[in-house]
Parts: C-alpha cells; structure tokens; sequence
C-alpha cells in the first residue's frame, strides 16, 4: 500500500469509526429494511392465498431447509418467481447487506478507534456481506430454476443464510467489549 493509499484508508476509517456516520448507516438501514424493502418485495407475495408467511428466504434465521423453499417457490407461483428475481436484481443484491456491513464495520471502528491498534477488527463485518452475496445468487438460481433447483445452491444455500446471519451478530458481543473497554479507560 503506498503511502497516499494508506492515508486515504486512515481517513476512511476515522470518518467511518464516528458516531455521526454509525447513525448515518443505521438510519439508512432502517430506511431499506422498514421501507424500501418491503415494498420491494410486495409484489412477490401479491398472487398467493396460502397462509405463507411473507418473508423471502433470507429472512429464515438461522436458515431455510429444502421443503421451506420448494413450499415457498410453489406457493408464490410464476408470477412470484418473477417477482423474486426482480427484487433480488434491483434491490437485495445491492444494498441491504452492504449497508448493514457498513454500519457493522462503524460500529466495530466506533468500539476499536484507528488509534487502538485494533481497529482491523472491522474486518468482521466482510464476512457477512460476502455471505449475503452468495446467498442472493443461490435465491436467484432457485427462482430462476423452479421446480428443479441446482443441486449446489441446496447444498450451499441454507449454510450461506446460516453464515450471513452468525457473521451478522458475531461483531456485536465484540463490540460491547470495545466500548466496555473505552468506559472503563475513562
């Protein structure tokens, strides 16, 4: 890393590690998962009658099982499908888990400042955006494949959710130590 890269990552980092860009990102995060996304995701569930619960895949914590998702490709229909596509394209691949990672790796940096010498453990909020990802191309395929799933997306699928979801909280009790540590200091 040259010496103006790693200005520019300290920067980053001190601007990101700030209370005022934590709210930011979790303001933002509240906006896409309370707003955006449910309305994103209405027209999946716009043609069924089943008592379905409406939620898509991702939101199965820990995970989802294969008769989940052959009940749930099933139920929602073509139309669904489609639907599901378009929102994974449109609105789930892009910013839901890079936002959430973001406001994990602002925390993590609020909890570890540039100057403590840990400040690499926002790092932890990588995983669960890089697990979303993957999850989100396994979704697609199954939409895009019913009623015949690839066999790796069920082989992976539900353990992609199930990373997501630990990497997601794994960063938390973590932090708490960091600022534990901060008010004890203090």
């Amino acid at each position: 890393m040259s010496p103006d890269t790693g200005h520019i990552v300290t920067a980053a980092a001190s601007i990101l590690g700030t209370w005022p860009a934590f709210a930011v990102l979790m303001l933002t995060c509240l906006w896409l998962f309370g707003y955006l996304v449910p309305r994103a995701k209405a027209p999946i569930f716009a043609t069924i009658s089943t008592d379905l619960p409406h939620k898509v895949l991702d939101e199965y914590v820990p995970t989802w099982t294969l008769a989940i998702a052959e009940r749930f490709f099933t139920d929602i229909g073509p139309d669904g499908r489609a639907a599901y596509r378009r929102f994974y394209m449109t609105m789930d691949f892009w910013f839901p888990g890079t936002v959430a990672s973001l406001a994990i790796a602002s925390l993590m940096l609020t909890a570890y400042p540039v100057a403590s010498g840990y400040a690499w453990l926002c790092v932890l909020a990588a995983p669960s955006w890089l697990f979303d990802v993957a999850e989100n191309i396994t979704h697609y395929r199954m939409a895009y494949s019913y009623p015949h799933f690839p066999p790796s997306a069920v082989k992976f699928g539900p353990g992609f959710t199930l990373a997501k979801w630990a990497f997601a909280i794994l960063p938390l009790p973590i932090a708490l130590v960091g600022f534990a540590v901060q008010l004890f200091r203090s």
